[in-house]
């Protein structure tokens, strides 16, 4: 019986000395090891601190200039109804097309429809983003006859229309790089636009020498450099492309957006001659190039831009602004 007593009574301090060894760990765990709510809430706060801006550059533009396509459809671009151009026909004012809203910038965007008065984007209320009920297809601002965008489908995901709101909710900003030759400017004319022929392929020197010694090609022109933009055309004429005070005036623009000039008018035909022509998106970041300065390619001022011997243009041609008189480039 006493030996009973004295096994039970090992168990019972035994139990004890366990209890208060293992304590101080319990106690030790629950003071340097957080809950796991708080470990969540840490990992969302990291997530979300580490979470990158939505881009306009990346992420929201080109979902607006660039096709969709799903399975063997592909939707009309946005910017291809929408967009704002200079026609002979408009004398010089812009004209909008659908709901005169143009999509091919964050300045178009940003201004709206009805050429500026209605505005698409809300950042104080995102839900009532006139751009997010169109693309959804509902809203307490739709009309009628206000179907959802883009006509015709195929219609944007949900994930691209959340991508669009969480820029709205961040602020709608822009980040639209300053304008660089040779990513914005050159690749448009020295490359097919739609199927076009070149630019540079009639307007360009193949001579290896600067502008001042440029080989033959239409109206004296070299579109395959930045010296040969700036340079201008028609030779001893030398007109200028460039107009840095008023860049929706200079004649390659005027050019691209088939405006008459003022010099034989009848024989200015749209360029690229022919078409596909360019759209109002990429005739726009010509401008924006020209807006900023028509810096070269390391970031030069066009009045350092070798032009001194512009006059001379070695079996070229052509009169008047560039109207494509000259020899052919071939």
């Amino acid at each position: 019986m006493i030996e009973n007593n004295k096994k039970y009574l090992l168990v019972f301090l035994g139990s004890i000395v366990s209890v208060f060894l293992t304590t101080p760990h319990l106690w030790s765990g629950s003071t340097n090891n957080p809950s796991r709510v708080e470990v969540k809430n840490r990992e969302l706060k990291s997530a979300q601190k580490n979470k990158k801006p939505v881009s306009f550059t990346d992420d929201i533009l080109p979902l607006f200039v660039k096709p969709k396509k799903k399975g063997q459809s592909e939707s009309t671009p946005c910017i291809t109804c929408h967009f704002s151009n200079l026609t002979i026909e408009s004398h010089g004012i812009p004209e909008n097309a659908l709901t005169e809203l143009s999509m091919g910038s964050y300045k178009d965007i940003m201004a709206g429809a009805d050429a500026g008065i209605e505005p698409i984007i809300d950042t104080d209320d995102p839900e009532k983003s006139l751009l997010l009920q169109r693309l959804e297809g509902e809203g307490d601002d739709l009309g009628v006859y206000d179907g959802r965008m883009p006509y015709g489908g195929p219609f944007f995901t949900k994930k691209e229309i959340a991508t669009i709101r969480k820029w709205i909710e961040e602020g709608a900003k822009d980040d639209t790089p300053s304008p660089d030759f040779n990513r914005d400017v050159l690749p448009l004319l020295t490359k097919s636009v739609h199927g076009n022929t070149p630019c540079s392929l009639c307007h360009y020197n193949n001579n290896g020498s600067t502008s001042k010694e440029r080989s033959q090609s239409q109206a004296c022109l070299d579109l395959s450099s930045w010296e040969g933009i700036i340079s201008g055309a028609d030779g001893i004429i030398h007109e200028t492309l460039i107009d840095l005070e008023n860049p929706a005036n200079s004649l390659i623009i005027k050019r691209l957006r088939g405006q008459k000039t003022e010099d034989e008018a009848e024989s200015d035909h749209r360029m690229p001659f022919g078409g596909p022509y360019f759209t109002e998106y990429e005739i726009q970041k010509i401008e924006r190039w020209i807006a900023h300065g028509a810096k070269g390619p390391n970031g030069e001022d066009p009045s350092e831009a070798d032009i001194s011997g512009a006059g001379a243009c070695l079996g070229g041609g052509g009169g008047g602004s560039g109207s494509g008189s000259g020899s052919s480039g071939e």
